[in-house]
């Protein structure tokens, strides 16, 4: 701890390298707690699987004897201890022994399933190469056979094909007279109607122009009569003015009638087109008439509650008006019922501090008074103190000689461990690239000769059974 301390050029005192080696050891005690642990785990899990092996092979454990453990009031010699490492060391060499059977064994049976799943391999392609013959002839004749049906069907498709076209051609032909049929049928009705239309102008043409012709014949006819008479010659032109309004007004009314019904003919129409329009503007007319009263209504019922609504809080703001200036005068009856408890309690604090002023003087002076007899006490127990200290250093000297001692070996111990393990891990991880010749070796030095045994014959048997097959 003073090297450490001197190589790090700190500057230390004796308390400091107390709380370095008061942590050391704890650490020390902590390492130890887990190693502890760490081995109860293990020795535990290999019991178990003692147990199920032994179990599977038909043998029974004893149960274990539930004791009570004694523990040790007295404190551990130097040579207890050294005895104790040594045998944790022998303990956890053990446990790294189990590691490297266990590692050894499972490589052994590794090559084993490899050894017989390349036997089971070897068997299923020689199976196989057979049913691969088999299948090829099987099928090189069935092709045969399919390639014969994949002909005679080709042949029988053409011949069904060539006749579908034919057919198809012949349809469609069909089809395209039908069309023309169809467009010179439409044609002359088109024109059988337009010809109709004609005539009709032509007759409403001619109907009008026949009657214009024989009003002026009528007009021509009055007019010659009415030269050849002397009467007519004989009247005014007044008269005659008027007759010719007259006239004029007949042929006027006979147009306006024609008119007219033309006019009716397309009024009538037209009713019939914006009859419908004019129903369903009727019938939404009425929906919205219907809808303005419905809203008038509401409108008056939510006047008649808001106003209902209204008196209601009125009644009740001034019933809570006048429950508020009860409660004010009830509340200022308890407040001055307060102010005279108030009162009273401030004179009784009062005394009751008077009262505490003197009892703490009185404490004081006690307090004093002990104070002086713990100091005497003090004293003596300062004196059994330091006899104690001395005690202590001397005790403390002596382990540290001893725990130096202890490290000193427990590094020596740790190395030869770390060698060993570092050796075994190397080995373990070159296990695949190491013949089964060293690993049954490796097997005779750790393993028990029943069980070395078992697996050196079951090596053997599947070693000379891949022999013979390599032979054949």
């Amino acid at each position: 701890m003073r090297f450490n301390f001197e190589s790090q050029k700190q500057s230390y005192s004796e308390s400091d390298i107390q709380k370095v080696y008061q942590n050391y050891l704890v650490e020390l005690i902590s390492d130890f707690q887990n190693l502890y642990a760490e081995r109860k785990r293990i020795k535990v899990e290999l019991e178990r699987r003692q147990r199920e092996e032994d179990e599977l092979k038909g043998y029974k454990w004893p149960e274990p004897n539930q004791k009570k453990k004694q523990f040790r009031n007295q404190a551990l010699t130097y040579d207890q201890k050294l005895q104790q490492i040594e045998e944790e060391r022998n303990k956890e060499q053990k446990i790294q022994d189990c590691f490297a059977k266990e590692a050894i064994r499972f490589e052994l049976e590794r090559r084993l399933s490899i050894q017989e799943s390349h036997l089971k391999e070897e068997k299923s392609q020689a199976s196989r190469k057979k049913m691969f013959q088999e299948v090829r002839k099987k099928a090189a004749i069935e092709n045969k056979k399919v390639s014969q049906k994949l002909k005679n069907y080709q042949n029988n498709m053409s011949d069904q094909v060539e006749e579908g076209l034919r057919k198809s051609k012949s349809f469609y032909e069909k089809l395209e007279a039908r069309d023309i049929l169809i467009q010179k049928q439409r044609a002359k009705q088109v024109s059988e109607i337009a010809n109709r239309n004609r005539k009709l102008e032509e007759k409403i043409n001619n109907v009008k122009d026949d009657f214009e012709n024989r009003m002026v014949e009528e007009l021509y006819k009055r007019q010659s009569e009415m030269d050849q008479s002397f009467d007519f010659r004989q009247m005014t032109a007044e008269q005659m003015e008027k007759n010719k309004i007259e006239k004029q007004q007949l042929f006027e009314q006979k147009l306006n009638m024609i008119n007219s019904k033309i006019k009716q003919y397309h009024e009538e129409k037209e009713f019939e087109l914006f009859n419908r329009v004019g129903q369903k503007m009727e019938k939404a007319e009425k929906q919205q008439e219907e809808h303005d009263k419905q809203l008038q209504n509401l409108q008056f019922n939510k006047r008649k509650q808001l106003e209902q609504r209204f008196s209601r809080h009125k009644k009740r703001y001034q019933e809570s008006e006048e429950q508020q200036q009860e409660k004010m005068t009830e509340w200022m009856q308890k407040i001055s019922s307060i102010q005279e408890r108030v009162d009273k309690f401030k004179q009784k604090k009062n005394e009751e501090q008077k009262n505490l002023k003197e009892q703490r003087s009185q404490s004081f002076k006690e307090h004093l008074e002990n104070m002086q007899c713990n100091r005497k006490s003090q004293e003596k127990d300062q004196t059994k103190y330091v006899e104690k200290h001395q005690f202590v250093q001397t005790k403390l000297k002596r382990n540290k000689e001893e725990q130096e001692q202890l490290r000193t070996y427990l590094t020596i111990s740790r190395q030869k461990f770390e060698k060993n393990n570092l050796l075994q891990f190397g080995e373990l991880s070159n296990l695949k690239y190491s013949s089964s010749v060293y690993l049954l070796n490796k097997l005779k030095d750790i393993e028990d000769e029943d069980k070395f045994a078992d697996i050196s014959m079951k090596f053997n048997n599947i070693k000379r059974m891949t022999d013979k097959t390599k032979i054949e």
